[in-house]
């Protein structure tokens, strides 16, 4: 795809051909009002004010009509872009890091539709697994730091690439739509391992990981409890509602973009993820997101916090002021580890000594 590099020239190009469309429209219209009504020029002071302020009301209104079409329009070649973008396959080789601290088994599991799904696979010593979910686009190394802290601690865990990324199979990505049948895939595999107890499975994710983690425990009452870093949305319903106009816009882009994505890709939209969360119940849900505000938007923790008002008194919110997205682990690895080890703890009633 490497018109994809040539596409901020085309967006440079398409904004200023918009923007020169509108100001030769306004300067003929202007021009022809000019020679079939020429305007009397204001003798009193009171008409003098007031034509200042229509002449100012008009720019405000032509300054806001171009803005409100330039942002339609790149609103629209966005969404394109992101279509494109974010469907393609993103395919990586994996290899067994020299230097990883725990030993992994090399597996292949079939996800609900049939796609190889690829992954490592950690027996637990405690009878409870947990299953980490990587971030849009990369593969399971991604991971790696959750599996270091859940192995350390007894845990086992399957680490798999998700569809159409890393080594696994698929032929385009879907931001998670048909993610969830991979969960069920692992789910499948793992029943077949003795040495897990099917009562202590948890699942952990970041960003789109979360966001699978998420829908997958909705979606299977076999995961006991789940970790949700960063969580994204599924649907433009899942954005809490607007405060500004900008945002409101982001909204609209949002709606825009699903029915984009159903059109690519041929499928039909997932339920939105606050229709869904509540499906979750009494299973614990940790929602875990970053404080730092982003202009006109919020925080993500402002975003998951619309989350948990509809998962219910079952799901907690911890906010990390001073980290960015899923990074909790570069700025605070220590709470960060003894927090997910204890949670997982007492979902599945595992007692330290």
């Amino acid at each position: 795809m490497s018109w994809i590099q040539y596409w901020p020239l085309f967006e440079a190009a398409l904004i200023i051909i918009v923007f020169a469309i509108i100001i030769w429209r306004l300067w003929r219209s202007m021009k022809q009002r000019a020679r079939s009504e020429p305007a009397p020029r204001p003798i009193t002071l009171g008409g003098r004010i007031r034509f200042v302020v229509v002449y100012v009301s008009k720019l405000l209104g032509v300054g806001m009509g171009t803005f409100l079409a330039i942002a339609l329009v790149v609103m629209i070649e966005r969404n394109i872009l992101s279509v494109f973008m974010d469907s393609a396959p993103a395919p990586s080789q994996v290899e067994i890091p020299a230097d990883l601290p725990f030993s992994v088994e090399e597996v292949i599991f079939l996800s609900e539709d049939g796609l190889r799904m690829a992954g490592w696979y950690v027996p637990p010593e405690n009878g409870a697994l947990v299953i980490l979910l990587h971030g849009y686009g990369g593969n399971r190394m991604a991971m790696v730091w959750h599996a270091e802290q859940l192995t350390r601690a007894g845990y086992g865990v399957l680490m798999y690439d998700e569809r159409a990324s890393g080594e696994s199979e698929g032929t385009y990505r879907s931001y998670g739509w048909e993610d969830p049948r991979d969960v069920g895939g692992a789910l499948a595999f793992l029943s077949e391992k003795p040495e897990i107890d099917p009562e202590k499975i948890g699942i952990a994710g970041c960003s789109i990981g979360g966001q699978i983690a998420l829908q997958g425990a909705a979606y299977y009452p076999q995961i006991g409890a789940i970790w949700a870093d960063g969580a994204s949305t599924v649907r433009a319903q899942d954005i809490r509602n607007p405060t500004n106009p900008i945002y409101a816009l982001l909204v609209a882009a949002n709606y825009m973009l699903d029915r984009m994505f159903e059109l690519r890709l041929g499928i039909e939209a997932p339920a939105p993820m606050i229709e869904i969360i509540d499906e979750i119940a009494p299973r614990p849900i940790m929602l875990v997101g970053s404080g730092i505000p982003f202009t006109f938007v919020g925080s993500e923790g402002d975003h998951l916090a619309y989350y948990a008002q509809y998962a219910g008194d079952n799901a907690e919110l911890w906010v990390l002021p001073d980290a960015g997205h899923c990074d909790g682990p570069g700025t605070r690895p220590e709470e960060y580890a003894a927090r997910m080890v204890e949670f997982f703890d007492n979902a599945f009633d595992i007692e330290r000594r």
